[in-house]
């Protein structure tokens, strides 16, 4: 891996590499691409040696990284940076957002049309240099609100999260030149290229595990509590069903899961027998609220069940939201890759899995 680093007009100021005997090394290297928070992160050492002043110049936050490697070519900008004078290092922590968004401050926005899901991002994307790339759910719409200020980061995961939608960031380089910075939009990221998991080959165990611990037919939702309020936001006055889930006064219920766990399955009583849970969630949207108390629901009205998998290999052209087929004994399955982190000095790749079928 080659890191080339360049400043605020893009001038190249020097590289770093994990291979190259000369010049500056890089060491305890990690690339991060979880699905769940929408940036890729990069993280690695930089011994300074005699030349601390030209490897804290080359890291200064604010500055950008090119990113070569066998698997693609990643930009990337320096958030954090931290000296160590014993062990003579400069580490580094940089995000594919850049400050364009990470720090961009996002005001609340009041608003009672339903729009599609570009009017949002562009509305809050304007002037950062971000423009929408791939849209897979052009044909979605939803009237969504927010009080409050949130980062660009923060509000673009509110807005796909509302829409049932993923994102990513992709940038078009030319010559060590970025033309083109995008937001892409997928239903779900990744693909389903046929790759197999195989117990002793692949992986190294699988530990399933099956709980009923956090299990709950019914939810009552709170958000946060507005600016002049004393109290925070419920569901009451919202609608939502689903045909399975639905909103009764302030209280979200589940059809199905109301018929399997329901205590008066096997008594009696005057009540439906819900099995009744709180939730919390800090926003003053009452339609975000709503929708990620739904996916808690979901989540917890049946036995949750979890794979935790070991990897003796993780295939080089598998990335994070990828479908893989586990084989494990006499037991198959689907799973989506939630996580994968790179380092290339200790050449290791490890992975996560989520939403087992």
């Amino acid at each position: 891996m080659i890191i080339y680093f360049a400043d605020r007009y893009m001038s190249l100021l020097g590289k770093a590499s994990t291979k190259l005997s000369g010049g500056m090394r890089i060491e305890n290297d990690k690339a991060t691409d979880d699905i769940e928070a929408d940036v890729k992160t990069l993280e690695f050492e930089i011994p300074y040696g005699n030349d601390k002043g030209r490897v804290e110049k080359l890291t200064t936050p604010g500055n950008y990284l090119l990113r070569s490697s066998d698997l693609e070519n990643e930009f990337y900008t320096i958030i954090d940076t931290e000296t160590d004078t014993q062990n003579r290092t400069v580490s580094v922590y940089a995000e594919d957002a850049g400050l364009d968004l990470v720090n961009r401050e996002c005001e609340s926005l009041d608003n009672t049309e339903s729009h599609q899901i570009a009017w949002y991002i562009e509305k809050f994307a304007y002037d950062s240099g971000f423009v929408i790339g791939i849209n897979e759910i052009s044909d979605r719409s939803r009237t969504l609100s927010w009080e409050g200020e949130a980062s660009g980061t923060e509000r673009l995961l509110s807005i796909a999260t509302q829409f049932d939608a993923e994102i990513s960031l992709s940038f078009e380089i030319e010559r060590f030149k970025v033309v083109k910075k995008l937001i892409n939009i997928y239903k779900k990221r990744g693909m389903d290229n046929g790759v197999k998991l195989r117990l002793g080959k692949e992986l190294r165990r699988v530990i399933t595990k099956r709980s009923v611990s956090e299990l709950a037919t019914a939810l009552k939702a709170t958000g946060g509590t507005p600016e002049g309020a004393d109290v925070p936001i419920t569901l009451y006055g919202h609608t939502y069903d689903d045909g399975d889930i639905y909103l009764e006064g302030m209280y979200l219920k589940s059809r199905s899961a109301l018929q399997t766990w329901s205590r008066y399955n096997s008594e009696s009583g005057n009540y439906t027998g819900h099995i009744l849970k709180m939730f919390n969630y800090d926003t003053t949207s009452q339609s975000e609220l709503c929708n990620r108390a739904v996916n808690e629901l979901k989540r917890i009205s049946k036995i949750i069940v979890t794979h935790e998998a070991e990897f003796a290999d993780v295939p080089p052209k598998l990335r994070a939201g990828d479908i893989v087929q586990v084989i494990a004994d006499d037991t198959r399955y689907r799973a989506r890759v939630k996580k994968i982190e790179t380092s290339e000095s200790s050449r290791t790749r490890t992975a996560e899995l989520m939403d087992y079928e």
